[in-house]
């Protein structure tokens, strides 16, 4: 039986050279709904406002930066979330064959005061 491979990856943060606090903050807690579970085309369909399957199977259209960027494309999102990745507020690593989000220490102290704060 033949090993199975490795989805591949390539990140690609476009034009894009800084984000806003706000927007830091909704893309961190948006990750949080699907931390080691999900990747960035997930994470982009949630921030997007998608009304995909898979989001609304899990729940993910509860998540309260849903529809965050609902006024851009996916491609315009999934560039702001490779730009998180390459800043060092998220990181990917592998579950199985997959890849998935998970907090670098960096976005997690920050997510842990935006979660505080909704309790």
């Amino acid at each position: 039986m033949a090993k199975r491979r490795r989805v591949q990856y390539q990140l690609d943060s476009g034009d894009v050279k800084i984000l806003l606090e706000d927007e830091i903050v909704a893309i961190l807690r948006a990750t949080d709904e699907l931390i080691n579970t999900g990747g960035r085309s997930m994470l982009a369909k949630v921030l997007k406002g998608s009304k995909d399957r898979k989001v609304l199977e899990y729940n993910l259209n509860k998540c309260p930066a849903y529809g965050f960027y609902s006024q851009l494309t996916i491609t315009e999102i999934t560039y702001r979330i490779d730009f998180m990745i390459r800043k060092g507020y998220l990181r990917i690593e592998y579950n199985g064959t997959l890849p998935m989000l998970v907090f670098s220490d960096k976005g997690w102290e920050i997510e842990k005061q935006t979660y505080t704060q909704e309790w």
